[in-house]
């Protein structure tokens, strides 16, 4: 047996010094007389008395600090072979996501798609990254989808100005994060960026055995990307328009991964990424089983301190 919290345990060592003082203590009676006459005078000597309560009391709080302690019984560390899957997703954070061709723009749409989707994904871990010209972590592999959901929330693009779309960049970092896996499975929310072509993404790809995932996240017609001072223009003062880009489906096709341009179908990511199971790998976890023992101390405390309350001495 052990204890999830052992280093309450020592507040039992206060309890055990006033045990002893209330043992050792005598009251003006006990020292007048000796028990056998005090046991003659005695009237009501089936009433509990304050020592026997306050003894009552100690013990009781000495099973409320076990409880407090988590006591649990430990039946060993189980093998179990659990298929899962490692999946990195990538949010584009550049500006051209500030577009609002899609509503409320592109990056925001992205985000709650991908919040949506994570109530329908099972026997996955998600690591989340951001892009641009860079890559940085949101937050490493994870199945706890509650935190994931907190910090996805929680990412902005009103005091990010990030311009380029490094997409070789964030293949890089995910590979790092994703290790000696077997499958590497890469997720880009993205509008494509602007490159004409990516071989070097492609290649770079086939070598680290990655299939990259492509949620495209702009419209053919495009649009302006807001600014605080307006809309965005070049260096010619001329309106930027920023469209889909249509070469970001080859880096799906020739990595053996998909491509999925967006709807406004609520399940269409989460579909998507559902779809990834087929490339799942069994693996060896392990979990200790536990069983929790607290409850039978809190009883004891329960009834002790009835015992001490309750029971009071009648009037002689």
């Amino acid at each position: 047996m052990g204890f999830e919290q052992v280093e309450l345990l020592y507040l039992i060592i206060p309890a055990v010094v006033l045990w002893f003082f209330i043992h050792s203590k005598k009251n003006n009676i006990e020292a007048l007389f000796s028990p056998e006459v005090l046991e003659k005078i005695s009237l009501n000597n089936h009433k509990i008395s304050t020592k026997t309560r306050l003894r009552l009391l100690l013990l009781s709080m000495v099973f409320i600090v076990i409880t407090l302690s988590r006591p649990t019984l430990d039946y060993g560390e189980i093998k179990v072979n659990k298929r899962l899957s490692d999946l990195v997703v990538a949010i584009d954070m550049s500006q051209s996501m500030l577009a609002n061709d899609i509503y409320p723009n592109r990056f925001e749409f992205a985000k709650n798609k991908l919040l949506n989707s994570l109530d329908e994904i099972s026997s996955t871990r998600i690591s989340i990254l951001g892009f641009a010209n860079q890559a940085f972590l949101i937050s490493p592999l994870t199945d706890d989808f509650s935190s994931l959901k907190f910090l996805i929330k929680n990412i902005y693009l009103d005091n990010i100005s990030l311009k380029g779309t490094n997409i070789l960049n964030i293949m890089q970092s995910a590979n790092d994060l994703l290790g000696d896996a077997p499958n590497k499975q890469i997720l880009l929310l993205t509008d494509g960026g602007d490159s004409d072509n990516f071989d070097d993404e492609i290649d770079y790809a086939n070598e680290h055995n990655i299939q990259m995932f492509v949620f495209d996240t702009a419209s053919e017609r495009g649009s302006s990307i807001p600014t605080e001072e307006g809309t965005l223009k070049d260096a010619y003062g001329s309106l930027v328009i920023v469209r889909e880009n249509p070469n970001i489906k080859d880096l799906a096709d020739k990595t053996q991964g998909g491509y999925l341009k967006y709807s406004l179908n609520n399940n269409d990511l989460s579909n998507f990424i559902n779809q990834f199971k087929k490339y799942t790998s069994n693996r060896n976890t392990s979990i200790i089983q536990k069983q929790q023992l607290f409850y039978y101390p809190l009883m004891l405390a329960l009834v002790l301190l009835f015992f001490a309350f309750f029971s009071l001495p009648k009037k002689s």
